[in-house]
């Protein structure tokens, strides 16, 4: 039985549209629970208060000539606000909301520019296809930051 080629079945990551490439994804996912302790017990009680609000950990990257203008682009989209679309390379795309988004660029290796990225699954009901002008603004901004992507890596 021939093993599966994890190179070509793994998407390209993203946020906002953003493209970025992803060293390490670390989903966290959990239950809430509380634990009553009886005053003169030696046992305690628990309660499942429910699920944890999901929480992505992403050792991401971007790379080759325009890696800065790429970098920026990734750093803008993280920047706004609002939750939007995040596409990781082995899960469905979701709703998230970047919590944190931090930089690492090495002097010895230029064109190559590393990010910790945290995102935080967005509730609520959110919608990406709703309407209002918050949206579009987001939906603007990321446009215009992957386009810009786009348009320097063809110079």
């Amino acid at each position: 039985m021939a093993m599966r080629d994890w190179s070509k079945t793994l998407r390209r990551a993203s946020f906002r549209g953003v493209p970025f490439w992803v060293d390490v994804e670390e989903p966290e996912v959990g239950r809430r629970v509380v634990a009553h302790e009886i005053s003169g017990g030696d046992a305690s009680l628990t309660e499942d208060m429910g699920a944890r609000t999901k929480t992505i950990f992403v050792e991401a990257y971007v790379a080759g000539d325009l890696a800065d203008v790429a970098g920026h682009a990734l750093e803008q989209a993280c920047g706004a606000p609002g939750a939007s679309l995040l596409i990781l390379p082995m899960d469905a795309g979701e709703a998230a909301h970047c919590l944190s988004c931090s930089r690492s660029r090495r002097k010895d290796r230029n064109g190559f520019i590393a990010y910790r990225l945290e995102f935080m699954r967005a509730g609520g009901g959110v919608s990406l296809a709703g309407s209002g002008l918050g949206q579009l603004r987001t939906a603007f901004d990321a446009g215009l930051a992957a386009a810009s992507v786009l348009i320097a890596a063809q110079l």
